[in-house]
C-alpha cells in the first residue's frame, strides 16, 4: 500500500486540504527535522507564502531522502524563480502548482502526475544523447553511467530513453555498446508504449568530433526535451535531474552546465586552456553563461527545432560554441548552473590540437552564423 502525503503548510493559501485531497491518505507535519514521521510518505507537498522558506523545507527533506517526490504549491503573488527552483537538490521528481483558489481539480491532477509519472496525459518525453568514440579501453565508465542513468529513468523519468551514438569509432566500442543493448532490459513501466525503449545504439560510420551525433540525435530522435551529455560517467545524476526539472518549468529553453569551477583531476594545463577559451568566446554567448564546452546540457524541443537548421557537423567539438550563438542570436533563454564534473583518464581531446581547431571555428562561426535570426 503506498504511503501518505505529507503536507507541509504555513497555512497562509488556507487551501482546505482535507476536501481537496481526500482521496489520499495524508499526514500533516510541523517539523522536518523529525524524519520519522514522513519517511514513509510517497510525496511531500509544501506550502509556504515565502518560496525561501518553501526551498529550505524541500532541502530538509531532500538531505534525508534525496528520492522524495515534491509538490511545491505557489501562486502568482509570490512565485517560485528559476533562482529557487535551481537551489532545490536531490533527485526526485518535482513539481510545481499555481494555486488558485477552489482549483482542486489542478491539484489533484499534480498529485496524480508526481505519483503516477507514467500517466499519459502528463508524460513529456526526455531523450539522453550519450555520443561514444573509441572508449574500448574506458568501457567501464560508460556501463556505469548507462545503468545509473537507467536507475534515475525507472525511478524518476519513466518516460525517457538512452541513446548511445557511435562517432565512428574504429576499436571495440560498437561491439560494446550493442552487447550492452542486448543485455538491458529495455521495457519500462508506461502506459504510452509506442516510446522508444529504454535504451538504443546508433553507429554513425565515421567521426565527426561529437558534433554529428549532436545532429543525429536531433534529427531522427523525437522527445519533448533533449539531455546531451558526455558518457565517461564524469557527471553526476543529481546535476542533471536539477537541469531538467528547470527547463521542463518552463523557465528556460536551455540549461547548460560549467564545470570550470568544480572540475575534479583537471591539470593545470587543461585549467589555463580553458580559461583562454572563455575569454575569447566570450562576445559568441548569451548573457549569463561564460562556458560553452561542458558536456552537459539539455534543451527543449523547441530549442532544438529552432537551433538545427544552423547547426554544422564539420565544426566538430566547437559545435557547442555555435549552439550558443545560435541561442543569443535566436533570442533562447538560456541559463548556466555550476555542475560537479570528474575529468576521467584518457580523454580523446588533444588540448593543443583542438585549441587551435577552436580557434578556426570561431571564425568560421562569425563568418557563416552572424546574420541568423
Amino acid at each position: 500500500m503506498q504511503g501518505p502525503i505529507a503536507i507541509f503548510s504555513d497555512n497562509n493559501r488556507a487551501i482546505d486540504y482535507p476536501n481537496v485531497i481526500c482521496f489520499y491518505q495524508y499526514i500533516q507535519c510541523e517539523d522536518t527535522e523529525t524524519a520519522s514521521v514522513y519517511e514513509d510518505a510517497c510525496c511531500c507537498l509544501i506550502d509556504y507564502r515565502e518560496p525561501g522558506q518553501a526551498v529550505r523545507k524541500a532541502n530538509q527533506i531532500r538531505s534525508q531522502f534525496p528520492q522524495m517526490p515534491l509538490l511545491l504549491v505557489t501562486d502568482v503573488t509570490f512565485p517560485f524563480s528559476d533562482q529557487h527552483m535551481v537551489q532545490i537538490i536531490g533527485v526526485g521528481r518535482l513539481r510545481l502548482l499555481f494555486w488558485q483558489a477552489n482549483d482542486t481539480e489542478e491539484i489533484i491532477s499534480e498529485i496524480q502526475s508526481l505519483l503516477y509519472p507514467e500517466y499519459s496525459t502528463k508524460s513529456q518525453h526526455v531523450a539522453f544523447i550519450l555520443s561514444v568514440y573509441n572508449e574500448e579501453k574506458r568501457f567501464v565508465h560508460v556501463k556505469t553511467f548507462a545503468e545509473r542513468l537507467q536507475t534515475f529513468i525507472r525511478s524518476h523519468i519513466i518516460e525517457g530513453s538512452i541513446y548511445l551514438i557511435d562517432d565512428g569509432s574504429h576499436d571495440g566500442t560498437n561491439a560494446l555498446i550493442k552487447a550492452l543493448e542486448a543485455a538491458t532490459d529495455l521495457s519500462v513501466n508506461r502506459i504510452n508504449q509506442n516510446l522508444s525503449p529504454l535504451l538504443q545504439t546508433r553507429e554513425l560510420g565515421r567521426n565527426t568530433r561529437k558534433a554529428g551525433t549532436y545532429l543525429e540525435g536531433m534529427r531522427t530522435i523525437g522527445a519533448d526535451y533533449y539531455v546531451f551529455v558526455d558518457a565517461d560517467d564524469s557527471f553526476f545524476i543529481e546535476d542533471i535531474a536539477r537541469m531538467i526539472n528547470v527547463v521542463q518549468q518552463g523557465y528556460y529553453d536551455v540549461v547548460i552546465g560549467t564545470k570550470d569551477m568544480t572540475a575534479e583531476n583537471r591539470s593545470l594545463l587543461r585549467s589555463i586552456v580553458s580559461f583562454g577559451k572563455r575569454v575569447v568566446s566570450r562576445p559568441f554567448l548569451p548573457t549569463g553563461v561564460v562556458d560553452s564546452q561542458t558536456g552537459l546540457k539539455v534543451m527543449s524541443s523547441v530549442a532544438v527545432k529552432r537551433m538545427f537548421p544552423h547547426l554544422k557537423e564539420q565544426l566538430g567539438l566547437a559545435l557547442d560554441l555555435e549552439m550558443m550563438f545560435i541561442a543569443k542570436r535566436l533570442q533562447l533563454r538560456v541559463l548556466q548552473l555550476p555542475v560537479k564534473c570528474i575529468d576521467r583518464d584518457g580523454s580523446h581531446i588533444h588540448v593543443w590540437k583542438d585549441s587551435i581547431r577552436f580557434l578556426r571555428s570561431i571564425i568560421e562561426i562569425w563568418r557563416l552564423d552572424r546574420r541568423v535570426r
